[in-house]
C-alpha cells in the first residue's frame, strides 16, 4: 500500500489493516464534508454580477452541480435552474418570472439559452442607441459647421 507522508503516521500507528483503513476513511470523509459544505455555500451564494458573462455564470452553476454529484450529494437540474434564476439581477426579472411560471421542469441549459437571447437583445439595443447618438452628434456638428460657412 502506498500512502502520502502526511498519512504515514496514522497508518503505522495501528496494529491491523482494518484500523488503518478506518482511520483513513475518517480523514477523507471529514475532508469530503468540508468540501461539501464549501460547495453548498458556493451554490447558495451563486449570483450574477453586472459584468459577469452569462456563460461563466452558468458554467459555475454546472461545475458546482457536478462536484456535488461526485460527493454523492446531487442537485437535480430543476433545483439548480431555480437557484440560478433566483440569483439573477433585477434587469432579468421578467425572464425570471416567465421561467418560474413554466409548468415544466427547468434545465440550466434552457435558462442559459434564454439569458443569452436577452443579453444579445440588450447588446443590440445598446449598440443601436449609441449609433443613433453618434449620428445625431454628426448631424448636429454638420449643421453647426454649415451655419458658420454661410
Amino acid at each position: 500500500m502506498s500512502v502520502k507522508p502526511v498519512h504515514l503516521n496514522i497508518v503505522t500507528s495501528v496494529d491491523m489493516a482494518k484500523e488503518a483503513w478506518d482511520a483513513l476513511k475518517v480523514i477523507f470523509e471529514a475532508r469530503d464534508n468540508a468540501r461539501l459544505l464549501r460547495l453548498v455555500i458556493e451554490l447558495s451564494s451563486l449570483k450574477k454580477s453586472v459584468a459577469e458573462n452569462i456563460i461563466k455564470f452558468a458554467s459555475l452553476a454546472n461545475m458546482t452541480q457536478e462536484e456535488l454529484a461526485m460527493l454523492c450529494n446531487p442537485v437535480d437540474d430543476n433545483t439548480l435552474a431555480l437557484r440560478a434564476l433566483s440569483k439573477l439581477r433585477s434587469e432579468n426579472l421578467t425572464l425570471r418570472t416567465v421561467l418560474n411560471n413554466k409548468n415544466t421542469k427547468l434545465f440550466i441549459s434552457d435558462v442559459t439559452a434564454e439569458l443569452l437571447q436577452v443579453q444579445q437583445r440588450s447588446i443590440t439595443d445598446t449598440a443601436s442607441k449609441s449609433s443613433g447618438t453618434v449620428k445625431s452628434q454628426a448631424l448636429a456638428a454638420a449643421a453647426h459647421k454649415t451655419s458658420f460657412d454661410k
